[in-house]
């Protein structure tokens, strides 16, 4: 899986339960940061250098945690504007690089979602998934075209799946607890109480917890037509 992320800790607030769990069955996940994000760093006395510094040291220890198996950083800046069809093609180089059976992304559909970063990188990749099977899209030497099963969508409103994270929920929090650079303590308090409360109120028959997520088959996201 390349779960292709606006920000360093959108994967893991959005699903990082989801993604122990892919883990821990033996599925290679790999981190794409889309943005340095360095416009939500709280310690406006850092240098630039120092904070990311910071993001990247805090996304590898949650990382750890989760179980990712690689990193990427495409180095856009944060809330600075992305270029839909540059970004776009840099991920057909990636899928077509690591070859995943599915990719993972932000809902760029989801209702009043407002910032940019998150609804480009949603349409971004999900047109990359339409176009990295293409042979004639953008020949690279040495980079076969290679076709995704399926694209999944976290922060969704219009689920097709829930996963049950009953048991992963002491890593999934712990995971959450690596960000502190864009979190104050009050705010990760908050965010670990709203994470559970509504992820409680998702869980499936007989679980405590749950994941939403929407996904869906690459032909899905072009006109609608196809098997």
């Amino acid at each position: 899986m390349l779960a292709v992320q606006p920000h360093y800790d959108d994967n893991d607030i959005a699903c990082a339960g989801t993604l122990i769990r892919l883990s821990n069955a033996g599925a290679e996940v790999v981190y794409v940061t889309v943005t340095d994000d360095l416009a939500g760093v709280l310690d406006a006395s850092l240098d630039d250098t120092e904070a990311r510094r910071r993001l990247v040291a805090e996304q590898h220890e949650a990382g750890a945690i989760v179980g990712v198996s690689g990193f990427e950083a495409l180095g856009w800046a944060d809330a600075a504007g992305l270029d839909r069809i540059a970004l776009r093609d840099q991920v057909v180089e990636l899928v077509r690089r690591y070859r995943p059976e599915v990719l993972l992304t932000v809902d760029p559909w989801l209702r009043h979602e407002a910032h940019s970063d998150h609804t480009i990188t949603g349409l971004a990749v999900s047109e990359a998934a339409v176009l990295s099977g293409l042979p004639r899209f953008r020949p690279q030497a040495g980079l076969a075209p290679h076709e995704v099963r399926a694209v999944a969508y976290c922060f969704t409103d219009e689920p097709t799946t829930v996963v049950d994270t009953s048991d992963v929920q002491e890593r999934r929090h712990a995971a959450l607890d690596c960000y502190r650079s864009q979190f104050t303590d009050e705010g990760l308090a908050r965010l670990h109480a709203g994470l559970d409360r509504v992820e409680q109120s998702w869980a499936p028959s007989g679980a405590t917890h749950g994941e939403r997520l929407k996904v869906l088959a690459p032909h899905r996201l072009h006109v609608g037509i196809g098997g």
